[in-house]
């Protein structure tokens, strides 16, 4: 599996990359304009993107990842906003989960766990 981070943080990848399935190959990636390169150039499996504080357009790299064949399901990692809505992020567009960070003691490894899941079942219905 391939797993896309985005974040401005090494940590988040390296949290990703002790969380994921043995073998996943973690590409980290700082900006937005990487990410989306990076979805047409060598679609990930599955994406972890850490949402900044003030509300940015998510909803192309969220319209970009439904559109891969596969779709590639997306979890969002935010220290400020709730929920997907309040992201800007629409249900209706896919797999979009949102993790409120700091997280509580094993709410990211089941979030990485429901990621993986959903990107399972994208590969074997694609």
């Amino acid at each position: 599996m391939r797993l896309l981070v985005l974040g401005d943080s090494r940590l988040l990848a390296w949290t990703a990359g002790r969380l994921s399935p043995p073998g996943t190959e973690i590409v980290g990636v700082a900006s937005l304009d990487d990410a989306m390169r990076a979805l047409v150039e060598t679609p990930p499996d599955a994406a972890i993107v850490n949402l900044p504080s003030s509300r940015v357009a998510w909803r192309d790299f969220q319209r970009l990842c439904v559109s891969r064949v596969p779709p590639v399901p997306v979890l969002y990692v935010s220290t400020a906003l709730t929920s997907a809505e309040e992201a800007g992020l629409e249900s209706a567009a896919g797999y979009a989960a949102l993790l409120r960070a700091p997280a509580r003691p094993g709410e990211m490894e089941s979030a990485i766990e429901t990621l993986f899941a959903a990107a399972r079942e994208a590969r074997a219905s694609g």
